[in-house]
C-alpha cells in the first residue's frame, strides 16, 4: 500500500470552551419533545389495538349468534313435528294391553328425545317462550285466534306453536290464542 493516496482526515479542534447552557437546554427540550411524541404515538397505537380487539370480539359474538339463529331456523320444523307427534300420540288407556305396551315404549322414546332436545337447546342459550296464562305481549306472541271464555281479556289461553329466543332476542314468536275482551 502506498501512503501517497491516503488523505488525512481533519478532526475538529477540541474547544476548551464549555458548551453553551442554552444549546444544552434546547437539545434537552428537543429530546423531551421527541420522547413525548413517541409516547403519545405508542399510546394511540395501543388504544387503536384495544379498540380493534373489542370490535373483533363483538363481531365474533355476532357471527356466533347469527349461526345459532340460522341453525335454529332449520331445526324448528323438526321440533314442531316432534311436538305434534307427542300431542297426538294415542291415549294408552283406550288401547289393548299389547298395543298399550307397543305405544308406551314408542311414546317413552319420543319423550326422551324431546327432553334431550330441550336440554341441548337450553345449553345453547335458546329459550322457549312461555305463553299459556301470560298476558299477551306482541314482542313475544303472535295472536292467531281470539277465544271466548272466562279468562281476563288479553291473556294467552292456547298455544299453537312454540316461540323461541336466543339471548333475549326473539327468533320466532309463539303463535297463540288470546282471551277475547
Amino acid at each position: 500500500m502506498s501512503t501517497e493516496n491516503t488523505e488525512e482526515l481533519e478532526l475538529p479542534e477540541e474547544s476548551s470552551e464549555a458548551p453553551d447552557d442554552q444549546v444544552i437546554s434546547d437539545e434537552l427540550q428537543q429530546a423531551i419533545t421527541q420522547a413525548e411524541e413517541n409516547l403519545n404515538g405508542w399510546k394511540r397505537t395501543q388504544a387503536e389495538f384495544e379498540n380493534f380487539r373489542k370490535r373483533s370480539e363483538a363481531e365474533t359474538k355476532e357471527w356466533v349468534q347469527f349461526g345459532k339463529r340460522q341453525a335454529l331456523a332449520h331445526i324448528l320444523p323438526v321440533i314442531d313435528s316432534l311436538s305434534q307427534a307427542l300431542a297426538y300420540a294415542p291415549e294408552l288407556t283406550s288401547l289393548q294391553d299389547e298395543e298399550a305396551k307397543k305405544y308406551s315404549s314408542w311414546k317413552t322414546g319420543l319423550l326422551g328425545i324431546s327432553k334431550q332436545l330441550e336440554s341441548a337447546l337450553s345449553e345453547a342459550g335458546i329459550e322457549v317462550i312461555e305463553a299459556i296464562g301470560k298476558p299477551f305481549d306482541p314482542h313475544l306472541h303472535e295472536a292467531v285466534k281470539e277465544i271466548e271464555g272466562e279468562h281476563s281479556p288479553g291473556t294467552v289461553v292456547e298455544q299453537y306453536q312454540s316461540g323461541y329466543m336466543i339471548d333475549g332476542k326473539v327468533i320466532r314468536p309463539a303463535q297463540v290464542g288470546i282471551a277475547k275482551g
